[in-house]
């Protein structure tokens, strides 16, 4: 006599979720994906523990490994199981939902967000010009700027003991990077 198992599946709720974006296309050749979100939601910071892709009219789960912000509508996102290029090429193009609680604070239009350094040229006290901010990673407690130095990327912490000044309208920021942080990358 055998058994006999059933299993019940529930599918996601897709109207329980909110529509951020898509994924517009892998970054690097370790699964990290750009994120394309859709303008309403541009200037909004999302946290989300996971990502709901829309694979084939079904709602698939993914877990958040690093979520770091680009500019104002992209985000580039490490989720499991999603380790490869190859991987992350195809779910191209998918539709991207979360759940609406972690979206996010509405940006206040007079309130400074560091995302808002994206683009921003800038030089270092020492070594001088080093390059536009191509991205910043929201880390928690440990916010850093993502550039291009002499062909290598280059992470420097957003911390006010580094920063000597940042003007707006001129686009740039100029830093006192600690001793051998941006050497270490050069390496």
């Amino acid at each position: 006599m055998g058994f006999f198992c059933t299993f019940t599946f529930t599918m996601i709720d897709k109207s329980k979720l909110l529509k951020i974006g898509s994924l517009a296309k892998p970054h690097g050749v370790t699964g990290e994906m750009l994120i394309r979100m859709l303008p309403q939601w541009q200037s909004y910071e999302p946290d989300p523990d996971f990502l709901f892709i829309d694979l084939q009219g079904g709602l698939v789960p993914y877990e958040v490994h690093s979520i770091r912000y680009r500019n104002d509508l992209d985000l580039l996102v490490i989720l499991d199981t999603i380790s490869t290029e190859e991987k992350a090429r195809r779910v191209q193009g998918a539709d991207i939902y979360i759940d609406p609680e972690e979206l996010g604070q509405e940006p206040a239009h007079t309130e400074f967000s560091i995302q808002q350094l994206v683009g921003f040229e800038v030089t270092d006290k020492t070594k001088g010009p080093l390059g536009k901010i191509r991205s910043v990673a929201d880390i928690q407690n440990n916010p850093l700027i993502e550039l291009f130095y002499k062909d290598r990327e280059v992470l420097v912490p957003i911390h006010s003991e580094f920063i000597v000044s940042i003007d707006m309208e001129k686009r740039q920021m100029e830093i006192d990077a600690p001793a051998g942080l941006i050497e270490l990358y050069l390496e």
